[in-house]
């Protein structure tokens, strides 16, 4: 009967329109050889990707993270342009101002390698007169980011430059900025990290990404409200596209140990060093995971996974991330929306992540294999019914029956068929968002009896208590924490009840000490 219900559905599930994905040929990897291991782990990756070792390029400078514009360009930009120029790569000329730029390239995506240092340090520049004004001082960059300009001769340091591809939608090979390089980083906190997110990358296009999204929206509001827009869109994309998607709705993060099972996708905001659900050292997302957390400083470092975000995310399983290595300013991160909105549309990673950047020479990097495409075979047909049939019917369900009480309708009778708890919650979260309460308490309830999974169970119960927040019931969502306490015993994600009876009624401050 099961096997029955999933081939009538991923049988017939839809295409999307699927871009020409960017070629080997086009692609140049750049390793310091100074650094130990990283000659292994860039021929490990051309091997990997059929990339030409001629496309291979060894780069001798400092191990350091962080390091002076000096050094950037004598030791990395300078002999990459060489490179670039003697190999025939770019056909240079002059643009209608008179900057040499390349006018012809053979190369769209640059990828460098763990060990080449991380950031540009700031420094006096006399030709800060020329930068935006109210960035004028901001010359500090990510390595990677200002690689993305190294064909153009001279542009102003302080300040962003505008990117052409940002908010695009077509293939990388299709960019009329012949200027621009995607620029991206194989880097983690060890080298077995590294091969782990290639290999993960290449096993995961064949099967197709597939699991929960998580979602934290931090509900700051003010000049903040914009990060909100981002991760309320994405709920919506996601909803929206058929993926069971857990939304985090409240001023608070997800709470320590969350049990956040089958994460396949993470987006949240905003905190120093990782929190929550990745304190538990139990928590491992699916394979080929994309998590991404919104922080000024993400990126700071790549080597200690108990610090910043984008290191403590990979160390947790994920095989993609974004960040930041300085200050980037909220209106000039990585827009999130847009960055989900074209791995859904079957984009790789690095064109995801630039179509998703406002700026170049700026402080934003991508991390994880440059040509993974998570959601490749979601965008085509798929006929492999061997694991994650839940995700395919939900999926399926979405495209088929665009009136939401049909879809619904047949999705209950699935979660029947298919004793899917995974379907009821996905159902419950579909109504909550909606703000169709009673729907989703039931779905919720009927979830709760289907998965197995103590901490599958728990989170259905945390999953009423956020309908009753939803609600401003403190008391009611209390009275459910507390028969958690006494329900759920012995598994790490019972600290999450904890965390949140602390936030629902804290505990009053201890008395003062009377003066002497």
């Amino acid at each position: 009967m099961i096997r029955s219900f999933i081939l009538t559905f991923a049988l017939a599930l839809p295409a999307i329109a699927n871009p020409e994905p960017l070629p080997p040929s086009q692609v140049v990897i750049a390793y310091n050889d100074k650094a130990e291991g990283a000659k292994e782990l860039a021929e490990f990756y051309a091997i990997s990707r059929q990339i030409p070792p001629s496309q291979i390029v060894a780069l001798s400078t400092t191990e350091k993270a962080t390091i002076d514009r000096k050094t950037y360009e004598q030791s990395i930009r300078n002999p990459l342009r060489k490179k670039f120029i003697e190999a025939g790569w770019w056909t240079m000329g002059k643009d209608p101002q008179g900057t040499d730029i390349p006018l012809k390239t053979d190369i769209r995506c640059l990828v460098l390698m763990k060990g080449l240092p991380l950031r540009i340090s700031r420094q006096d520049i006399p030709e800060e007169a020329e930068a935006n004004s109210q960035f004028a001082k901001n010359n500090e960059s990510a390595i990677d980011s200002e690689l993305t300009l190294m064909g153009v001769g001279k542009y102003a340091l302080g300040g962003p430059i505008p990117n052409p591809y940002f908010g695009k939608e077509y293939p990388a090979v299709d960019n009329p900025a012949t200027y621009q390089l995607l620029v991206g980083r194989i880097d983690a906190p060890t080298y077995e990290h590294c091969q782990r997110m290639i290999l993960d990358a290449l096993d995961i296009e064949k099967t197709g990404l597939w699991g929960r999204t998580y979602i934290d929206v931090a509900q700051k509001g003010g000049g903040f409200a914009v990060g909100d827009k981002w991760m309320n869109n994405i709920a919506a994309q996601s909803i929206a596209t058929g993926i069971p998607t857990i939304v985090e709705k409240t001023k608070d993060t997800f709470v320590t140990n969350y049990p956040m099972t089958e994460a396949a996708v993470y987006f949240g905001w905003y905190t120093f060093h990782r929190n929550g659900p990745f304190l538990n050292p139990g928590m491992k997302f699916k394979k080929g995971a994309i998590a991404v957390h919104l922080h000024s400083f993400s990126a700071e470092q790549l080597l200690n996974p108990e610090k910043n975000w984008s290191a403590a995310l990979i160390d947790r399983g994920a095989a993609a991330t974004l960040g930041n290595t300085w200050e980037p300013y909220l209106q000039i991160s990585h827009q999130f929306d847009i960055f989900y909105d074209r791995l859904l549309k079957g984009y790789s990673l690095i064109e995801a992540g630039s179509m998703s950047m406002n700026a170049l020479s700026w402080q934003n990097i991508i991390i994880g294999d440059p040509l993974y495409r998570p959601y490749k075979v979601a965008a085509e047909k798929t006929e492999d019914f061997s694991s994650d049939l839940d995700y395919k019917a939900l999926r399926f369900a979405q495209s088929k029956w665009s009136d939401p009480i049909e879809r619904s309708r047949e999705l209950i009778k699935a979660a029947d068929r298919m004793k899917s708890g995974t379907i009821c919650e996905a159902l419950g979260y579909q109504s909550l968002e909606l703000g169709n309460n009673e729907p989703a308490i039931e779905s919720f309830k009927k979830a709760g009896q289907l998965f197995t999974n103590p901490a599958d169970q728990l989170r259905q119960l945390l999953n009423l208590v956020e309908v009753e927040r939803r609600r401003n019931d403190s008391a009611a969502a209390l009275k459910l924490l507390r028969i958690a306490q006494a329900n759920f015993k012995g598994i790490p994600e019972v600290s999450a009840i904890d965390g949140l009876i602390t936030i629902l009624d804290p505990p009053a401050p201890p008395p003062a000490k009377k003066s002497k």
